[in-house]
């Protein structure tokens, strides 16, 4: 039980006041990375389909 609480004893309210800064910047990143993979995947997906359409088109 002991071992348990070492592993969190350099999280304290002084550490985050000192380190919000990067906390922040971490999370602005983290969550720009998912958001910025649905956004291309749909980008992927829709020229992809755009190929299917005028593939059609040609075989008719």
């Amino acid at each position: 039980m002991n071992n348990e609480s070492l592993i969190f004893d350099w999280l304290t309210y002084a550490w985050l006041n000192e380190n919000i800064g990067t906390v922040i910047i971490g999370l602005i990143v983290s969550v720009s990375i998912l958001f910025l993979f649905p956004l291309l995947l749909g980008y992927d997906l829709k020229k992809e389909e755009g190929k299917k359409k005028d593939k059609n088109k040609l075989d008719e």
